[in-house]
């Protein structure tokens, strides 16, 4: 199967997932909220946070396996069997840690973070359940990792929206037999194991793992390479931990459960749009990996300035129309139970833009294993969100934290992974600049129709509103995306496929892109 099929199934596969996931989330918010107070709810999402946390005993070294494997994989089976094995046995180690680590932060997290006497028991519990499975998942992740270093993403993305929905089924049977928030880690524990029988059958029909007699052995050589990389990643992540996940744990410490709550509901949204466009270039990894190992140079170059435009641009639009109808989907999807400021909608969007190019920029420069300072930089930009938030937060809450995020990032991430994009392939900032030509466009097209239209519906019914926003927004943005979001490959290529009534959406060939 060649680069692009795969990439074409990884994609759609990957979207697929995101769609069952997107109706896992709303589905199981309301099933919570059915079964559960928001107290008891609530403390799912710092229970979820710290299990994060402590999966940065990862240090790094499960993406530095995926990336080692292709080093490997074509040549070398015995070498390729001793990276798997080594893999296998320190994911183990990690996750018997990873569990223990738990354990010891149940007994302090309650009081640190200031939850209710009444509901400390059952935090605790929590912590341990939600750790529990971040092990499991450990000790079992070498699998998906072949199927990621041999470009299989659609495997383990149909075994993820299996999972999803087996974990929806143990949740709900857990709710309704009286199991509490624990249903909740029922559920992930079933999708674990989910996961793990379909990505290993996958693994074994396609015949991704070594012969029989050329698996070589683990050895200490090939932890060493695993962890001289994993060692720069796993600094990167901490700061990206620092970065986009230490909100709720801030919001927990400083204003109470109930601001965490809101901003994990008001958010979901955005957490799917996310993964919805950071999956193009995530599901390109691996193919620009495959591309760096054999200095195919030219075709780096060309397929990564695609894949950048085109993730930026995406970001684009759907921020501009997230911005619009978040607040009312809020509203109806927790009848009212939930709602925030708009102005929070209009930040959130422009983060997403901005953290969609530093996730592309920074993970390409994360794909050639020369990480240099980048391996701080994130470190120094969470640091200085942490603390200004601290120093700040009184002078508007949820918003203000918003805005540091936002500043912090330009300063940082967003500077440096641009400017090291230009280093690797010597360009200049000129050069960059008319990477994203379309994007100007897109954004002056749609950021205006989208205010009028705000201010249009505002006093409408919720769900008018949102049937007028989403519709009338919805099909601009496409229009828009279409004739100037793309890049010109990418352009002519739809051109050349599109019937013709449809050629004249994506503008002439010779458009900028």
């Amino acid at each position: 199967m060649s680069r692009l099929k795969r990439f074409a199934h990884s994609l759609l596969s990957g979207y697929v997932q995101l769609g069952v996931n997107a109706i896992f989330i709303l589905a199981s918010v309301r099933l919570a909220l059915h079964y559960l107070s928001n107290d008891e709810y609530a403390l799912w999402m710092p229970a979820t946070v710290i299990a994060g946390y402590i999966a940065l005993m990862d240090f790094g070294l499960s993406n530095a396996a995926a990336r080692i494997l292709i080093d490997y994989k074509d040549h070398r089976p015995e070498e390729y069997g001793s990276i798997i094995q080594t893999s296998a046995w320190v994911a183990a180690s990690q996750g018997a840690l990873i569990f223990l680590i738990g354990i010891l932060l149940a007994f302090v997290m309650g009081p640190l973070l200031h939850i209710q006497a009444g509901l400390r028991r059952e935090f605790f519990w929590l912590i341990i359940g939600q750790c529990g499975v971040t092990a499991a998942m450990f000790a079992t992740r070498i699998v998906s990792l072949v199927l990621t270093a041999n470009q299989r993403f659609d495997i383990s993305n149909c075994s993820s929206a299996f999972s999803l929905v087996i974990n929806f089924g143990v949740m709900w049977w857990g709710f309704a037999h009286g199991v509490g928030v624990f249903s909740m880690v029922w559920g992930q524990v079933a999708a674990v194991v989910t996961v793990l029988v379909i990505n290993w059958a996958g693994c074994r029909r396609l015949k991704l793992l070594p012969p029989k007699g050329q698996w070589g052995h683990p050895t200490w050589q090939k932890f060493h390479e695993l962890f001289i990389y994993g060692r720069d990643i796993f600094l990167f992540m901490i700061g990206n931990q620092l970065v986009n996940v230490s909100q709720t744990l801030l919001l927990t410490r400083l204003i109470g459960l109930n601001a965490a709550l809101t901003w994990g509901i008001c958010t979901r949204a955005l957490v799917v749009l996310t993964q919805v466009i950071a999956r193009v270039f995530d599901y390109s990894t691996s193919a620009l990996a495959e591309m760096m190992v054999r200095g195919e140079r030219e075709n780096l170059l060309r397929h990564f300035r695609e894949i950048e435009v085109l993730s930026v641009n995406l970001a684009v639009a759907a921020g501009v129309v997230f911005a619009i109808i978040n607040g009312p989907f809020v509203r109806i999807w927790t009848e009212g139970r939930v709602q925030w400021s708009p102005l929070n909608d209009v930040l959130l969007a422009i983060w997403l833009v901005v953290s969609i190019t530093v996730r592309v920029h920074t993970g390409f420069v994360g794909q050639t294993k020369v990480f240099q300072f980048m391996r701080y930089i994130y470190f120094i930009e969470g640091l200085a969100f942490i603390g200004l938030t601290i120093l700040l937060y009184r002078f508007g809450g949820i918003t203000m934290m918003l805005v540091i995020s936002i500043l912090c990032s330009l300063c940082c991430t967003f500077q440096y992974g641009l400017w090291r994009t230009r280093e690797c392939f010597h360009l200049s900032w000129a050069d960059l600049a008319r990477w994203h030509q379309g994007t100007l466009m897109l954004a002056g097209l749609l950021a205006p129709a989208a205010a009028l239209l705000w201010w249009f519906a505002r006093n409408l019914p919720t769900a008018q509103r949102l049937m007028l926003e989403s519709t009338v927004l919805g099909l601009w943005a496409t229009y828009v995306f279409l004739r100037f979001g793309l890049g010109a490959a990418l352009r002519a290529e739809m051109q050349r496929r599109a019937p013709a009534w449809a050629r004249p959406i994506f503008g002439r060939a010779d458009m900028p892109g």
